[in-house]
Formats: structure tokens, C-alpha cells, sequence
């Protein structure tokens, strides 16, 4: 991996922060928390050990017509997982779907329901991408058209949650999968 810079802290989830990178306002830096507690870096150790490549390998296995609506990853190393980072059609960072509150624009929901679909078909149930807005981006193609964009994408299966014994089945999964995706709806589509 080249050596990118990260400049300020954009975003952070349970177990990683993301930075801007200094000098190309087109990427972001994925790394591990440093500070992470016990419990969570057993968790990491014994589970999820490799979670840049974890999140690399399912990124390279989407279907292309699924792929699309994913960020891509651009370069991955030991300590960190460099992606684009979506722009909107007047240069400024795209945000994510929590930020706007209520979502009216059909185009949008009309691409959320078909990466729902594709989902379904290719039977790929992750657990994050419809958690509380923040793993989707609404990105504005132009005053009218947006387009969902999926930043974070890594639990998937039964390792995300390893006490959910049940998880260990695909109707669980499926079952999971959906009410994760009815909250989203729920909260975030304007009625």
C-alpha cells in the first residue's frame, strides 16, 4: 500500500475510525481503533482477525450488478483499507442517509429496493448496511437524481453476532436481514 495520510476523523463505527486523506479529497482511510477494549479486541482476535480483508473479499465477490451500488475499495494493507469516498454532483462529500432525516426522492427508494432484490437473489444477508443510517450514503448525482452508496459492509453471517446461534441458519439470517431493513425504511423513508 502507498503511504496515505489521514487528515481529520469523518466517521467511526464499533470498531474502526475513518479519516480524510491528506491531499485527494476522493478517498478515505479505514483503520482499527486504537484503543479498543478487552472484550471487543478478543472479539476481533478470535472472530473477525482480518477485517480489512474480510470486508476486501466480499467487496471482489458481489455480483457486478450489485457492485455498483457498493464503495469501492482501492488499496488494503495490515493497519488500514483505503476506499473511494463519494462526491456529489457540486464537489462536496456525500453524506450519509441519517443526515438527511426523511428521504422523499423515489429514484433514490427505488434503487434501495433493487439492491434489497439482489440481495435476496444472491442470498447475501448483511446485518450493517441498513443499520441506522450511517453504512448508506445518499449520493446526489444532480439536483433530482441520487443514488444510495454502501460505505460499510462486513457483517455478514453468523460471526457478526456469535451468541445468536440461530444465525446459523439462512431463514435467520434472511429474517434478520429484513428487520434490519424494515427499521431503515421506517426511519429514514418520507411517508
Amino acid at each position: 500500500m502507498t503511504m496515505y495520510i489521514p487528515s481529520e476523523k469523518i466517521g467511526e463505527g464499533k470498531f474502526r475510525e475513518c479519516f480524510a486523506v491528506e491531499g485527494d479529497s476522493g478517498l478515505c482511510l479505514k483503520r482499527l481503533k486504537p484503543n479498543l477494549g478487552f472484550f471487543k479486541r478478543l472479539y476481533l482476535y478470535v472472530l473477525r482477525r482480518r477485517l480489512h480483508e474480510e470486508e476486501q473479499k466480499i467487496y471482489e465477490s458481489l455480483p457486478a450488478e450489485l457492485k455498483r451500488y457498493f464503495n469501492p475499495i482501492v488499496d488494503i494493507s495490515d493497519d488500514n483499507l483505503l476506499t473511494a469516498r463519494p462526491l456529489d454532483y457540486d464537489g462536496t462529500h456525500s453524506r450519509p442517509v441519517r443526515d438527511f432525516g426523511q428521504i422523499s426522492n423515489a429514484g433514490f427508494w427505488e434503487q434501495i429496493e433493487e439492491i434489497v432484490a439482489l440481495l435476496e437473489k444472491h442470498k447475501i444477508w448483511f446485518f450493517d448496511v441498513f443499520q441506522s443510517g450511517t453504512n448508506i450514503f445518499a449520493q446526489r448525482l444532480s439536483e433530482t437524481e441520487w443514488k444510495p452508496v454502501i460505505v460499510d459492509y462486513k457483517r455478514i453471517g453468523w460471526k457478526s453476532f456469535p451468541m445468536q446461534f440461530n444465525l446459523l441458519f439462512d431463514s435467520e439470517k434472511r429474517k434478520k436481514f429484513y428487520r434490519s431493513y424494515r427499521r431503515f425504511e421506517d426511519s429514514f423513508r418520507a411517508k
